[in-house]
């Protein structure tokens, strides 16, 4: 009986000790700020810039744990190899196994890793991680700096991947994703440096390569370089910017008829784009008028009274793209209303001409109904227009001549109007506005100098353009901080241009002053501005 209790003791000790192991076990701590250093290489075997070398195998030692992260599409070995190494990760280091017999004589190599290889626990990774060796008696040591500014803050612009091309590669190749014969990345700054360069021309590309395709794709920021320029060179300053995302092709989204004969559609809106509208009525095109209001066209024609549904087909054209729709009845949108969905600002600067925007078509049935008054003073000799039998429209105009300081209102007597499918207004209808008197605004003067070339001054949402050093005296602004900005045509080609790759056009410069100038009410704003102003510091 002693023994066995002997040995239950025993057995008691050693599963106590197999706990105490198991605690002791080494794991990731948790919790603490997140780790967002990226793993530094310790050892590189062979070393970087060794010569008279053909390795068959590369060994990278980091001072964390590290693993890899798409490392045939992150690496560029430039001059491109035959055949991709072979990786292996053991702990802290990774292991490439080559094919020394791919390497051609008296060439340099460079393996750029991009963020091949990150740590283990935080996927950051390793920076700007380079090796480079020659397999003959010399290193290519030539290199290429330069930096790339955001075209409208002319600020740098960082973390862009930089890619360097021989300059008889055609941009075709480029643009379908050929590996780079250099490849960089910019820093804060937006300032670049590639290096082991061999001598020649090249020319380059820098994009912020959002999924890691070294292809530069719709949507993503780019700054080029379509001239070639030669290995050694410095002082490289691309200008970049961003990019619109693709698109799908515009569609149709809904198209409802009403009882009174107008359809409302919802497609999408593109001011650069042409379109027009057609009904199809058993598949023969109908006359037909329509207007847009942003994301809505309203569509009026005659084939849509008393329609076969069925038969009906609503068809828009914009550009080189096409969509057809079916027309569906909306029974509770008919009856429309003799509000205006819009009418004339309450305050603003003297105008030529007022509107007021309907839901549907709108007819001047009787202009002597029309009352225009301006400080409780009735107005004549003034123009109104609205739909005619041969065009429609939703929009009421007014046109005259307005005064500063005045109060202004328009009666609508019952029988002045008639809206399409509602017949006449019965009820009046007022509208009321009011100017700005004159010393409510004030007045600014530009003397601009060190004008690059031909371009556009800029003023708010108003474009002037420019040759040279000028001055401009600009009356009747209102109140509040103006902006100011130059568009420089470097290219004359009076078109203010963005980076557009495929078209092998690099963006055009836009100058912006440090502070802007603060408009005042009765009061002249002198201001000077030279283009050659330093830019701002990052």
């Amino acid at each position: 009986m002693a023994s066995m209790g002997v040995k239950a003791n025993v057995l008691i000790s050693a599963v106590a000790a197999l706990l105490i192991m198991g605690c002791a076990q080494v794991s990731a701590p948790t919790g603490g700020p997140k780790d967002e250093t990226p793993p530094v290489p310790l050892r590189v075997d062979p070393p970087s810039e060794s010569v008279n070398l053909r390795p068959d195998r590369l060994v990278l030692q980091f001072d964390e744990f590290v693993a890899l992260r798409s490392p045939q599409q992150q690496l560029v070995v430039s001059p491109p190899l035959s055949s991709p190494p072979e990786w292996r990760i053991r702990g802290k280091a990774v292991e490439l196994t080559l094919d020394s017999l791919a390497f051609e004589a008296d060439r340099t190599y460079v393996f750029a890793f991009g963020g091949a290889i990150v740590d283990l626990h935080e996927s950051n990774p390793a920076e700007d991680l380079k090796w480079a060796f020659s397999t003959g008696a010399e290193l290519d040591t030539l290199k290429v700096r330069g930096r790339v500014t955001d075209r409208m803050s002319r600020s740098g612009v960082s973390d862009l991947r930089v890619l360097l091309y021989q300059s008889e590669i055609p941009w075709d190749s480029i643009w379908a994703g050929r590996r780079p014969d250099a490849l960089g990345q910019t820093n804060q700054a937006g300032e670049f440096s590639l290096d082991y360069l061999s001598p020649g021309a090249y020319k380059g590309v820098a994009f912020d390569d959002a999924n890691g395709n070294y292809r530069w794709d719709d949507g993503e920021y780019v700054a080029l370089d379509t001239a070639a320029f030669e290995s050694g060179t410095a002082g490289l300053n691309w200008l970049g910017n961003e990019t619109p995302e693709p698109e799908p092709p515009a569609r149709i989204s809904s198209c409802q008829l009403d009882t009174m004969g107008m359809m409302r559609v919802a497609v999408p809106e593109d001011d650069n784009v042409p379109e027009s509208w057609y009904v199809l009525m058993a598949n023969s095109p109908q006359p037909t008028q329509a207007e847009r209001d942003g994301d809505s066209v309203m569509v009026w024609s005659p084939a849509t009274e008393g329609a076969d549904l069925e038969e009906l087909r609503l068809v828009w054209i914009h550009g080189k793209d096409s969509d057809t729709a079916r027309v569906r009845l909306n029974l509770r949108s008919g009856m429309g209303s003799f509000s205006p969905r819009s009418e004339p600002t309450i305050r603003s600067m003297p105008q030529s001409e007022r509107s007021w925007k309907f839901d549907r078509a709108v007819f001047i049935e009787d202009a002597d109904k029309l009352v225009v008054k301006r400080d409780s003073i009735a107005l004549d000799a003034m123009a109104f227009g609205a739909s005619s039998a041969d065009e429609w429209t939703r929009t009421f105009s007014l046109d005259m001549e307005e005064e500063f300081g005045s109060n202004y209102s328009i009666q609508f007597l019952p029988g002045a109007l008639r809206l399409q499918g509602r017949g006449l207004n019965e009820d009046t209808l007022t509208s009321v506005w009011a100017t700005h008197p004159e010393a409510y605004f004030g007045e600014l003067s530009v003397a601009i100098t060190d004008v690059p070339g031909a371009g556009w001054f800029r003023l708010d949402e108003d474009r002037f353009y420019i040759e040279s050093d000028t001055s401009m005296v600009f009356p009747l602004r209102s109140p509040g901080k103006a902006e100011m900005g130059f568009e420089w045509d470097a290219n004359c080609d009076s078109i203010w241009q963005s980076a557009e790759p495929h078209a092998l056009k690099v963006a055009e410069p836009y100058f912006c002053p440090a502070q802007q100038p603060e408009i005042r009410s009765n009061w002249l704003v002198e201001w000077e501005w030279s283009l050659a102003e330093k830019e701002p510091e990052e």
